[in-house]
């Protein structure tokens, strides 16, 4: 635990001064405690699967899926391919744009679960931590975009360098 874990939540109404030092805040610890470290192929792999899902292309998204594990055993590839593809696909239209990118992760997950597509034990827990984090912030700042931040960072080469800098020197084994 140390002070970025810890967040504190006042009110949103601004207190008259009798009532600033009777407000109760909140104090909020944030620890998933989940630890995990990548090779230099997931961690370039994972990036290029982030890559991926900012620009809304389901095919690459799905290769970059059935690369997570090293002992791969999905038993139809092309159909996952072609089925995330087409997930994908829809959330790039306007009735598909209001689904949220954590929605959408979900639905990612199913079918990875449906197609027995197997993700390295490390690589999982990256995603589902990403997940979690993505909720707290959703919980935080529900008008905060994830996608609009992911397609800045991530489809501008230099920032795509410096993340990829960054992840390698935060996860370097």
């Amino acid at each position: 635990m140390h002070p970025g874990n810890i967040l504190v939540r006042v009110a949103q109404t601004k207190p008259s001064r009798k009532q600033l030092f009777k407000s109760k805040p909140h104090v909020i610890f944030l620890d998933v405690g989940m630890t995990a470290e990548l090779s230099k192929s997931d961690r370039v792999n994972l990036l290029e699967f982030f890559k991926a899902v900012a620009r809304r292309d389901g095919r690459t998204a799905a290769e970059c899926t059935l690369r997570l594990s090293k002992q791969q055993q999905c038993p139809n590839r092309e159909a996952f391919i072609q089925e995330v593809k087409e997930s994908f696909d829809f959330w790039g239209t306007p009735e598909g744009d209001v689904v949220h990118p954590a929605e959408c992760m979900q639905q990612l997950l199913e079918q990875v679960r449906r197609h027995k597509v197997n993700i390295d034990g490390n690589v999982c827990t990256v995603m589902v931590t990403t997940l979690v984090l993505e909720g707290w912030q959703r919980k935080l700042d529900p008008d905060y975009d994830v996608m609009h931040t992911l397609q800045t960072l991530l489809l501008k080469s230099d920032w795509a360098e410096s993340l990829s800098y960054t992840i390698e020197g935060l996860m370097a084994p």
